[in-house]
């Protein structure tokens, strides 16, 4: 069994988890792998090899990212860069939380012994859909990005924007709002949940869209069969022009007239599920804080 190791070092425990973690990888005999950049910061791992970035993926069996989503995020980008630059399929991840929420992750720092089921293959793999733009126009004319969480666009100085949607090539709805996301249901506990969406178990294969402060009474969430393809032009002028991020990276603007559009993508990402609860118990341990402690 080979495990990278890749630890976001400025989250609280981070460290300490990661030293946990090696010793128990090492206890069940497993090969443990970090990229050579954390050498320095690991002077006492004597059980890890140190790898160039562009290696240390070879043949593993999966990738324990340690921090947050964002953390767990970023390692995900990583592995399906990776898996597309060799050719190979996703390496399986593994998310440990030592940040706040933790949806993406398969279990607490407080849980390691579930590192023990890597060894007896008592977990299964959750298929994440992912999400892919195709942008029209602009310096990123004919440009794909492919999204584990979401991808949104709003004008960069905040002010309102209208833009048309059409799905298959029907037009749906001429809107004005701050923007419009896109997610996964895996994303569906971001960005999408704070601008009003539901909350959708990772494994389901939708694709969301939810408009930022809309100017209407009426605009709602919307939900779309995974075969589906959206496409949303901008319809505006003036300095900014139309902002795309992509998992919350900026990725392409857009101008009056130009267009980006969603499908699924053909990309998937394998997170390994250790307890078959690891969603919910952060749904109900963690969104619902505020309502512990009241009366029954």
């Amino acid at each position: 069994m080979i495990c990278v190791i890749d630890p976001n070092l400025s989250k609280k425990a981070a460290l300490e988890t990661a030293l946990s973690v090696c010793e128990r990888l090492h206890l069940l005999g497993a090969e443990i792998r970090m990229t050579e950049a954390l050498r320095k910061l690991f002077p006492d791992a004597e059980h890890v090899r140190f790898l160039p970035a562009e290696a240390v993926l070879d043949g593993a069996d999966f990738v324990i990212a340690i921090g947050g989503d964002g953390t767990i995020l970023r390692a995900a980008g990583w592995i399906l860069d990776e898996a597309v630059r060799q050719g190979t399929p996703p390496v399986r991840l593994v998310g440990i939380n030592t940040g706040t929420l933790g949806f993406l992750a398969a279990f607490e720092a407080s849980e390691l012994d579930m590192l023990d089921r890597l060894k007896t293959g008592q977990f299964a793999i959750s298929h994440r859909i992912m999400l892919k733009a195709a942008i029209s126009g602009g310096e990123q004319d004919g440009s794909e990005i492919h999204v584990l969480n979401d991808i949104y666009a709003s004008r960069l100085n905040g002010r309102i924007c209208d833009f048309a949607v059409a799905v298959d090539g029907r037009q749906i709805g001429v809107y004005r709002a701050d923007g419009i996301i896109f997610s996964t249901p895996t994303g569906s506990s971001a960005y999408a949940l704070s601008a009003g969406g539901p909350v959708m178990e990772p494994d389901l294969a939708l694709i969301e869209m939810n408009l930022i402060c809309p100017h209407s009474l009426f605009a709602r969430p919307m939900l779309f069969a995974p075969q589906r393809s959206i496409r949303v032009t901008y319809r505006g002028a003036g300095d900014g022009g139309l902002n795309v991020h992509a998992d919350g990276i900026h990725a392409a603007v857009l101008h009056n007239a130009q267009s980006f559009t969603v499908t699924c993508s053909e990309r998937y990402m394998p997170f390994v599920d250790c307890k078959g609860s690891a969603f919910y118990d952060a749904l109900n341990g963690k969104l619902m804080q505020p309502l512990k402690g009241m009366p029954e």
